[in-house]
């Protein structure tokens, strides 16, 4: 049984142990730009396509990725033997990516089957295969979290999210584990809590959740056990600390190829005068640029910004002349032909209160027909149809946990589900690399410099539903 230690606070859990998030029939985006330039200029092909096998392992592997697990089963008979062995290898990582030691078996299966195959590459030997399914399970997981305070609800968040989903797999495997909470709120020594932790017998610790208390944890030199920390800082990690967290930075960049690969490259940046707000449109134009993207202009707005006029101006309309043409000739068609013609794509980065007023004012001013890309900050994961609506069209990329229409409509309760569910699966994210965890927060897989990343699914609101 589950022995759960509570630190400085009473812990409360609910009853009721909310369903997993199978995400394998989304339309999951890029690769980190590591991995993805092999296949960033690859147009998309349907599995039934010849277009869809060309080009080297890395590329098909990454549009097997991207389909469904129920396309690849109904495409499982082709008469080509090394594209019927692709697709059953792609089968197996979707079917089995939540258990490692079937997809261990699965795997060295399909080799002994497929020996001479390509996809061989993508994965290590057998018997570097076979220490996945002999590792064992973490016994004692110490959370560091702020549960009171300013922080505190966020903390709350992840640490209820941590213990759904172990009671879910508790009811599946009845492990024994023993769990510790650690209240970071009140102390201002990270190292120090840690340190207890580790005393108290912790062979794995998940957090601290707040970046300058992780870039304290590293300057400290005293990581001693794996630790999964619940936000990214800048440069090299210890070799026993990962991060993992909701990075806007990533959405930017999955943004951005989405749109290269729509075969769009002039777009205008629509964003907020905040730190957020700069940091993620300096990323997204990084990103957008280097795949060969241009910027025609960027529109950076405040709270007191006038919406009306200032989306007037962007799309160079003057309000007064446009009025005139109105009365003289409401064709659509010549009325278009006022705004900039420069631009083909629109990146909005906005919170949904914002969106809801740019979005509608975009379309009154001719721009109707251009789409518009946004990161999951448009939407507040709460299904709301009759203001959401005036977002009808937008395309974003989200965590399946909300687009799979979850009870729980709080990020971090994802973070802290798929916190326990990495917990579980450092080694195998370590050793295979190329196989994703799909999981409520996205398909996770471990980078080089060990940071999780997230591919996100894609939606598109229609009648105020993504």
């Amino acid at each position: 049984m589950l022995k759960i230690i509570c630190k400085t606070f009473f812990i409360f859990v609910a009853a009721t142990i909310l369903a997993g998030c199978a995400s394998n029939s989304k339309d999951y985006a890029s690769l980190p730009q590591t991995q993805s330039n092999q296949t960033m200029n690859t147009a998309h092909a349907d599995i039934t396509e010849n277009a869809f096998w060309q080009g080297n392992t890395y590329a098909i592997w990454d549009r097997l990725q991207h389909t469904s697990l129920q396309k690849l089963e109904a495409a499982s008979v082709n008469s080509n033997p090394t594209q019927a062995a692709w697709i059953q290898f792609g089968i197996i990582s979707k079917r089995y990516n939540k258990d490692s030691k079937q997809l261990v078996q699965q795997l060295i299966a399909w080799r002994n089957a497929n020996p001479n195959h390509p996809a061989n590459e993508l994965f290590q030997n057998d018997g570097t295969l076979s220490n996945i399914s002999n590792a064992s399970l973490p016994q004692h997981i110490a959370l560091l979290l702020p549960l009171e305070g300013r922080m505190g609800a966020s903390g709350q968040a992840v640490r209820d999210g941590f213990l759904s989903a172990y009671y879910k797999s508790h009811a599946k495997s009845n492990i024994q584990q023993t769990i510790t909470f650690l209240d970071t709120s009140n102390n201002q020594n990270i190292s120090a809590l840690y340190q207890q932790a580790i005393n108290e017998g912790a062979d794995l610790v998940v957090g601290p959740l707040i970046k300058e208390e992780v870039e304290s944890l590293i300057h400290s030199g005293s990581v001693n056990v794996p630790t999964l920390a619940l936000n990214y800082t800048d440069g090299s990690l210890p070799q026993n600390l990962y991060e993992f967290g909701l990075s806007p930075m990533d959405e930017a960049q999955q943004v951005a190829d989405k749109a290269w690969k729509a075969g769009l490259s002039r777009a205008i940046i629509i964003a907020p005068q905040t730190p957020w707000g700069q940091r993620v449109t300096k990323n997204l134009i990084t990103r957008w640029q280097s795949l060969g993207g241009k910027v025609t202009d960027t529109f950076i707005y405040a709270k007191q910004t006038d919406f009306n006029q200032s989306i007037a101006n962007l799309l160079h309309i003057d309000t007064k002349e446009d009025r005139k043409i109105m009365q003289q000739d409401n064709n659509k068609t010549v009325l278009e032909k006022q705004r900039r013609q420069d631009f083909d794509v629109i990146f909005l980065l906005a919170e949904p209160q914002s969106a809801r007023l740019i979005v509608p004012l975009l379309k009154y001013y001719y721009a109707e027909n251009i789409p518009i890309y946004a990161t999951s900050s448009i939407y507040s994961g709460s299904p709301n149809p009759q203001k959401d609506t005036d977002l009808n069209g937008v395309i974003f990329a989200d965590i399946p946990w909300f687009l799979k229409s979850s009870q729980n409509t709080n990020r971090l309760y994802a973070v802290g589900r798929d916190a326990y569910v990495i917990s579980s699966e450092l080694l195998r994210l370590t050793t295979l690399p190329n196989f994703p965890l799909y999981a409520a927060t996205g398909a996770l897989t471990l980078t080089s410099d060990h940071k999780i990343y997230r591919r996100l699914p894609w939606a598109q609101m229609h009648n105020g539903h993504p």
